[in-house]
């Protein structure tokens, strides 16, 4: 069978980019011919970096060989060029995509006759999302929409607000309206966004959780209490989204006060925000590292010689760096609202949970004292991770695809 894969932006790291290249992996190890869609050209061999992950000798289509430093939102609206290219050449059996700008060519799915599959992360509708106003489930939709307010606060006033403005005109003619109506498959990553999904348009979506190389921590995730560092460390792109500013003052506070390891990608426009990182810990006497786009071997070492797991991101999709952490065996603390706290550690089974630095601060301090407390969720860390694994998502996902 062949399957034609499109993600917009394939040149980051990134929890949708791995997604996406364990999707080619498992239609490749399935047995099934895959093409790559893009808006920009990549260098495959990124992945063996930093997911150690090989995509072959895939074909690609991309619509530039390199994003433009100017209109980054504007560009990814001519995602659907390059997908209408190798749908056309390649004539595949099923079409998987992760965003909404598809719309020009469902009209080629009825002459094709191909299988078209959504897989949708979070859905990043502005116009739905910042316009819509249900009349049930207000509160658990101002919870979403608080988030996204967020994301976007930046385009609410002057020039940001006319760019805006103009984009979501041209948005309006290539965003797919319901999935529901046009896809043959709605996947969502996690049991959190399939209620946003719902919500927005009465659709029961297929929950495929993200999967997490847990393989790559086996031979450190057994290190006990004693071998391991006074640290806690988080895992993700530095944004100010990750909320890295509230684990420095929850270490501020905590008695123990245990170094802050920070590992993850920085783009030039968020060099700022780790600037006020910076200045805020020396402020506060919290010492802080930055690993800046770590490979991924000194990734999982430096996770696994820490004590202590923090996701701070309110209203997380997903969180596949919480389960990786779980993987390195270390006690995982999230936040209590999103994908982490209501998939991963089921509500609070697998992990602990917190909603003011005040409780994260109490949280840190009782794994960090206690070896017994420690175990505990060391141990609960190690039985969850396997539940999101490779190899759980790739049945998933063929099952999916095969129509099965």
């Amino acid at each position: 069978m062949k399957v034609v894969v499109g993600h917009h932006l394939w040149s980051r790291v990134g929890g949708g980019e791995l997604v996406n290249a364990y999707v080619v992996k498992s239609l490749l190890d399935a047995g099934h011919e895959v093409a790559i869609v893009t808006t920009f050209g990549f260098e495959k061999e990124k992945y063996r970096e930093w997911f150690n992950l090989d995509l072959g000798n895939v074909k690609t289509y991309t619509l530039l060989p390199r994003a433009l430093p100017l209109f980054g939102i504007y560009q990814r609206l001519g995602f659907y060029i390059p997908l209408r290219k190798a749908i056309k050449k390649e004539k595949p059996s099923v079409v998987f995509v992760d965003n909404e700008l598809y719309k020009p060519i469902i009209k080629m799915r009825e002459n094709l006759g191909f299988r078209l599959l959504e897989y949708i992360h979070f859905p990043f509708h502005a116009i739905r999302l910042l316009k819509f106003e249900p009349e049930e489930n207000k509160e658990l939709y101002e919870q979403y929409i608080a988030d996204i307010k967020d994301y976007h606060k930046k385009y609410e006033k002057g020039l940001w607000k006319m760019y805006f403005g103009v984009f979501l005109k041209f948005y309006g003619r290539v965003a797919r309206d319901n999935p529901f109506e046009v896809a043959d498959a709605v996947m969502v990553n996690s049991k959190y966004i399939a209620k946003l999904t719902k919500m927005l348009w009465d659709g029961e979506p297929i929950v495929v959780h993200p999967p997490a190389k847990i393989v790559d921590f086996q031979p450190y995730c057994t290190k006990p209490f004693e071998e391991r560092d006074d640290a806690v460390v988080m895992v993700g792109r530095i944004s100010p989204e990750k909320r890295v500013e509230s684990v420095v003052e929850a270490i501020a506070l905590s008695d123990t006060k245990p170094v802050l390891r920070v590992i993850g990608g920085l783009i030039p426009s968020n060099i700022p925000y780790k600037e006020k990182l910076e200045k805020l810990a020396e402020e506060r006497n919290v010492k802080i590292e930055f690993h800046i786009n770590a490979p991924r071997e000194e990734l999982v070492k430096l996770t696994a010689s820490s004590k202590v797991f923090v996701h701070a991101t309110v209203g997380e999709h997903f969180g596949i760096a919480v389960v990786e952490g779980m993987a390195a065996g270390c006690p995982v603390i999230v936040h209590k609202r999103g994908g982490p706290y209501e998939d991963i550690t089921d509500y609070g089974n697998y992990g602990l949970a917190y909603e003011t630095v005040e409780e994260l601060a109490e949280n840190i301090d009782k794994l960090m004292v206690s070896p017994k407390t420690w175990r505990h969720y060391h141990e609960k860390s190690l039985s969850r991770a396997p539940a999101f694994s490779e190899e759980t998502f790739k049945q998933k996902l063929i099952k999916v695809v095969e129509g099965a």
